[in-house]
């Protein structure tokens, strides 16, 4: 799978160059292991060849076929970009297996769970604690309550207690 980062056409915009480069250079350094690492705690694979990254002044958000992914500009640490590119890939990984979240979602059902369920162990393995506790404990003033309510009951379960839900992906999306 390969991630296509638009730069902007304005090449005077030095904060979105710098902050397109670096999501850039961390799916470069990481790409390969976020893939597999994801198929880890999944045992979902990609579904898209191609997916199209742009970097705006604005939520990051995952897009989907013919819309590209969004990141925020206003990520300035490491952490923070790495977090919300592999969120954003969370959710890729999951709407191309055809697992969206159904109009009356139970808790597991929620796409913000599904992607947390997972998240914070590819964070962990692959970078350590410093990006799990971002993860983890990000901005909680910021975060509305529906989000803190999710994080409480994702941060609750034990590995052996979210492993079923992550693989029940497996037998939804068959």
């Amino acid at each position: 799978m390969t991630l296509r980062f638009t730069y902007p056409t304005n090449r005077l915009d030095l904060p979105a160059m710098l902050a397109t480069r670096a999501y850039e250079t961390i799916w470069q350094n990481n790409g390969d292991k976020i893939i597999e690492l994801f198929h880890k705690y999944t045992g979902l694979d990609f579904q898209q060849d191609v997916i199209e990254v742009e970097v705006h002044d604005a939520q990051s958000m995952s897009g989907h076929d013919g819309v590209p992914m969004r990141l925020n500009l206003k990520n300035h640490t490491l952490s923070s970009q790495r977090n919300a590119l592999l969120h954003e890939l969370a959710h890729r990984l999951l709407f191309g297996n055809g697992l969206y979240a159904p109009d009356t979602p139970k808790p597991n059902d929620n796409d913000e769970i599904r992607v947390h369920l997972f998240l914070g162990d590819v964070l962990m393995e692959l970078y350590g604690e410093e990006d799990y506790n971002y993860w983890a404990n990000t901005d909680p003033e910021k975060r509305t309550k529906d989000h803190i309510k999710d994080m409480a009951y994702v941060l609750s379960l034990n590995l052996a207690e979210r492993a079923p839900a992550v693989t029940a992906f497996k037998t939804q999306a068959s």
